[in-house]
């Protein structure tokens, strides 16, 4: 379990500080609300994009379910704090270009971990 919580600690960080630095100013969404959303990311990102999609497709895969699942939390979360999606598309396109750029290298650090993710594809 150990294993799990730093993967899930490093994660956490990563998309925290793109959360935190690209939401409130690209979108009207406080810092505190982005943190929330960063929790909910992490943990929805980590069980299905990093535990289920990476052991059995590859990074690749991965690396665009994840993308796609911060799509659907920040345009989710932006709806329900909002009313209405406020982010930027400046905003969608920097925060969804930084966090792949962040997820393949995290997909190769858990490669690289104690944590097992099965038998993940080479890419």
């Amino acid at each position: 379990m150990n294993k799990h919580l730093t993967s899930l600690l490093v994660k956490f960080i990563m998309i925290g500080l793109i959360c935190i630095i690209i939401l409130p100013l690209f979108a009207q969404i406080s810092s505190s609300q982005a943190i929330l959303i960063a929790v909910v990311l992490t943990a929805v990102a980590y069980l299905l994009g990093d535990l289920m999609i990476l052991p059995r497709h590859g990074n690749s895969t991965a690396t665009v379910v994840d993308v796609v699942l911060a799509a659907v939390v920040i345009g989710l979360s932006d709806w329900m704090i909002n009313g209405f999606v406020t982010l930027t598309p400046a905003g969608w396109v920097l925060f969804l270009a930084v966090l792949a750029i962040g997820e393949w290298f995290f997909h190769k650090y858990l490669k690289s971990s104690p944590v097992r993710v099965g038998d993940a594809k080479e890419e």
